[in-house]
Order: structure tokens, then sequence, then C-alpha cells
């Protein structure tokens, strides 16, 4: 099938799927020229998903999309997810949730202390979400499976959002992300996409979209997560998984063999743990808002960007067409989130009030 005939399918299967309208795309893509020639590149872009919601952005919003549009078909009242203390995909959960008058509530797991993290959880003040602590993944599974027993109108109404939204359903919002992306290139399609990897849905529903809308791009996935969390095996199953679904609503999407072949999967930036920053994430960090004006953060982007800062300066990328994929929110946070009451935060999350921050 001629990829312009195979997009048309796509475009026509997400919008016969359920969905909740919360993104304004399509994001924009911008020449980096500043960034590029301090990197000796022919050409840098950067795909500002930072933008892809008009209250809050970044990637997560994409995915979101399809699983509140499931979550409110199958007439549920709350959604339950999870998230390190200061998750984006936690934040943007219960600040969309809010908007379509779900309740929220989030499962924790613990992070290092951070003016961003206090600034985060002083917005989730704000949005009355319901917090609760975990010790680790089991707990955390555990913990919801607790709530949807007690949910007051029957577990059935309590939606489950998986960590970062990467379920074969949100990882459609990528697939959506790409044909997108391919629409805005027009003719001269990237060559190399560097992008953070944690819970993998973003990567997936990339390389899926991308090879469905005829682009050879291959990515780099720059893992921010423990490489256990972040493996080829997990990418692999939520691309075939992702896929499958596709294919079961509309059969002339096809099948696609060997998940792996456009996407590199690269650990050597993720550092000594979740959300410590490393010498190079913290220069790139630096790097890019002092030539190209965009703020990012030192969990996910500064990494994606550490390693696309040093395969330029490796000679790695000469003569080629590069996208960078920013994935963090470029909305600033109500006033109001400044003065919300920790004092309504559970006791176990006081320790990360204990600094201040600027507004995410």
């Amino acid at each position: 099938m001629m990829a312009a005939t195979l997009g048309a399918a796509v475009a026509a299967l997400r919008d016969s799927l359920p969905r909740a309208t919360l993104a304004s795309l399509p994001t924009p893509l911008v020449p980096a020229a500043t960034l590029a020639v301090e990197l000796d590149l022919d050409a840098l872009q950067i795909k500002n998903d930072g933008q892809t919601g008009p209250v809050y952005g970044g990637n997560k919003v994409r995915k979101l999309e399809f699983l509140f549009g499931d979550a409110m078909r199958r007439g549920c009242d709350s959604v339950v997810t999870f998230g390190a203390v200061g998750s984006n995909h936690a934040l943007a959960t219960a600040i969309y949730a809010t908007r379509l008058n779900l309740k929220c509530h989030v499962v924790m797991t613990e992070q290092p202390v951070t003016p961003y993290v206090a600034q985060t959880l002083r917005y989730h003040a704000l949005l009355g979400t319901s917090l609760m602590l975990a010790d680790d993944y089991v707990g955390s599974t555990d913990i919801a499976d607790q709530l949807a027993e007690h949910h007051p109108t029957g577990g059935e109404r309590l939606y489950r959002i998986p960590w970062g939204g990467s379920s074969p359903l949100g990882t459609l919002g990528f697939v959506n992300a790409a044909f997108e992306l391919a629409d805005q290139c027009g003719d001269v399609a990237p060559d190399v996409i560097y992008v953070a990897c944690g819970t993998m849905g973003t990567v997936a529903g990339l390389a899926l979209g991308l090879r469905l809308a005829g682009l050879t791009t291959q990515i780099n996935a720059v893992s921010v997560v423990p490489p256990s969390l972040t493996t080829a095996d997990g990418i692999a199953g939520l691309f075939v998984a992702a896929n499958r679904k596709l294919n079961e609503i509309d059969t002339t999407i096809p099948l696609l063999d060997d998940p792996l072949v456009n996407i590199t999967l690269r650990d050597e930036f993720f550092g000594n743990g979740y959300a410590e920053a490393t010498a190079e994430c913290t220069q790139a960090v630096a790097l890019i808002r002092n030539t190209e004006g965009f703020a990012l953060e030192t969990t996910y982007t500064g990494k994606a960007v550490a390693a696309l800062i040093h395969d330029a300066r490796c000679q790695r990328l000469a003569g080629q067409q590069i996208v960078f994929w920013n994935t963090y929110n470029a909305r600033p946070y109500p006033e109001a989130v400044n003065t919300a009451p920790g004092t309504s935060l559970p006791d176990w999350a006081q320790r990360y009030l204990s600094t201040t921050a600027a507004a995410g």
C-alpha cells in the first residue's frame, strides 16, 4: 500500500476510535539554526511537543487523548495511574482528568528531592489529586487493586492508566505523531530523531508510525530509566501490540515485521539513577537554552539532547537531517500553584516541600 493511502487509512481509524480532544495539533516543527551551527550540523529541527496542550503539554497528552476517550466510553468516573513523585505523566493525567470531571488517583514512587518535584506536588494539591506512595512496582499494583476493590461506584468505573500512558492504545497517539511529522517534513524527511525513552510508548508509536508512513527515519531512543525497565523487548512488545490493534480494526493496515529495525536504544546517558542529572545532561540543557531558548529538564529531555550533542561532536551526524523531539511541557504552571496549601498533601509528601522551585 502506498504511504499516502495508508496515511488516510490510519487517519480514518484514528477518527473512529473514542478520543478525548485534549491536544492542540500539529505541534510546531521549528529550525534550531543556532544550535546546528554550534554542533556543525547541516540541518537540525525541534519537534516541540511541549505545546501539545493549551494548559499542559508534553508527550503524554497524545496518549491521554485515546486513554481518556476509552475511559469515557466505558462510563468511568475515576482514573488511577502511576509515576514517580515528580512524574510529568501523573501531573498531566491529573490536570486533564480534572477538566473531564474525573477523579484522579496517583500511586507514586520515591525520587530525589528537587525544587521541581516540590512544585509538581503543589500543583497536585491545587487539583485535589488523591496521592498514595508505594515502595515499588508490585506495591503500586497492589494499591491500585485495592482502590478498584473499594471504589464507591464499582471497580469497573475506575479506569487504570499504565505508567507513562504506555499501553497499545496509548501508543497510537505517537503513531499519529509520526504521520504528523511526515506531513510537516514534506519531501525532506529526517534521517534521525532523538527522543527520551522511559515507558517506551512514545518510541514504539513513532517507530510504527514512521514505517507506516513510508519513512526510513532512524530513532535514537535515549533511556532515562534503569536499563531493566527500558528494554528492546519492551519496545518491540508495544510496537507489535499497537500494530495488531490497528490491523484488527482495519485489515488494510499491514502487520510489520522486525519492530526494532528503525530503533537504536541508547542507555549510556542514563547516569547513576532515575532523575539524577549527569554533567553531560546539565551542559546540554544549558546549551539548548542559550542557543534556542528552549527550557528542558535533567530527567528526560536533557539526556536526549546530551546524546545528540555527543554524536554531533563525534562527527556521526554529518550531512544528515536531525530532529530532536521535545517531550517536556512548555506551559507555565498557574500562579495559584505557588500558594497551594501543601498541608493538604499526605504526610509522606512533606519532605519534598522543603525546597522551592520555579514553576514547571
